[in-house]
């Protein structure tokens, strides 16, 4: 088995770092929203999931450690998947996608 190179290791970490932040978000998303969860569908889910990741690459870890995700609003998720589903098929990083979305995790949105 060949030796990983530190570039591969380093992309790896930083995949397992966004994953982490990315399903760290959802539970305590989830949590916040409480029995609404249950209005999302699996395809929703995957669209938080994958907006959410953009946006971890984009937002300083300091500022995403102190983003209130428990406190979004059942509305401010779906505006999010529906950012989200605006976005699909565009370029991975669509940057007003990712800035809107932005604006709606740090409160800026509302």
């Amino acid at each position: 088995m060949p030796e990983a190179t530190k570039t591969e290791v380093g992309r790896r970490l930083f995949q397992v770092h966004r994953e982490k932040g990315v399903e760290n978000a959802v539970k305590k998303i989830h949590h916040g929203i409480g029995d609404d969860w249950k209005l999302f569908t699996e395809d929703d889910i995957k669209v938080l999931e994958r907006m959410l990741g953009e946006c971890w690459v984009y937002i300083d870890t300091v500022v995403w450690d102190t983003i209130a995700f428990s406190q979004l609003k059942y509305t401010d998720v779906l505006h999010i998947i529906q950012i989200g589903n605006v976005s699909k098929g565009k370029d991975s990083t669509d940057t007003k996608a990712i800035t809107d979305v932005t604006a709606i995790l740090t409160g800026k949105g509302k």
